[in-house]
C-alpha cells in the first residue's frame, strides 16, 4: 500500500506539471494568434475552430485538472487509511482539501478573474503537499506508525536532515 500511495502522490504532482505546460501552451498559442492580426473572442472560442494556437492546452488543463486530478486525489485519500505511516492520512488530507480548493478556484475564474492568482499559487500548494506526503511514506515504516513518539522524532530527525 506504501508503494500505492507514493505513486498516486507522485502522479498528482505530475499531473500539475502537466497543467502548468498545458496552460503556457493554450496561452502563448492564443498571443500568437493576437500578435498575427487574430482576434480571439467567444465565437472563436465556442467553435473549436482555432487549430494550431494551442487550444488542444485548454482541453488537456481541463480534463487533467477538472477530472484527472481530482479523482487521483480521492483515491490518494482512501488508500491512505490502509497505509500504516504516520502522516500519511494527513497529508493525503491536505492534497485532496488544495485538489477541490483548485477545482473551485478554477471553476470561479471566468466569474472573479482576479481569482487566477490565488489558482496559480495554490497548483505550488498541491505539488508541494503531494510530494511531502510521497517523501514521508516512502521514508516511513510500518513499525514508525505504532512505536509511538520515540519513533516519531527518529523519522522526523532523519526528514530534516534531507
Amino acid at each position: 500500500m506504501q508503494k500505492l500511495y507514493t505513486g498516486l502522490a507522485w502522479t498528482i504532482a505530475g499531473a500539475v506539471v502537466v497543467q502548468a505546460a498545458a496552460i503556457a501552451f493554450a496561452f502563448g498559442g492564443m498571443l500568437n494568434l493576437v500578435s498575427e492580426g487574430g482576434v480571439v473572442d467567444k465565437a472563436l472560442l465556442e467553435s473549436f475552430q482555432a487549430a494550431g494556437v494551442g487550444e488542444v492546452g485548454f482541453l488537456i488543463h481541463g480534463v487533467v485538472g477538472g477530472i484527472l486530478i481530482p479523482l487521483i486525489a480521492l483515491v490518494l485519500l482512501v488508500v491512505s487509511f490502509l497505509v500504516r505511516v504516520r502522516g500519511a492520512k494527513l497529508w493525503a488530507a491536505i492534497t485532496f482539501g488544495l485538489v477541490v480548493l483548485q477545482v473551485v478556484l478554477g471553476f470561479s475564474i471566468t466569474d472573479v478573474p482576479h481569482l487566477g492568482l490565488i489558482h496559480g499559487a495554490n497548483a505550488l500548494a498541491v505539488v508541494a503537499a503531494a510530494s511531502i506526503g510521497a517523501l514521508r511514506v516512502r521514508r516511513g515504516s510500518p513499525a514508525a506508525a505504532d512505536a509511538g513518539p520515540a519513533a516519531d522524532e527518529g523519522a522526523t530527525s532523519d526528514a530534516v536532515a534531507a
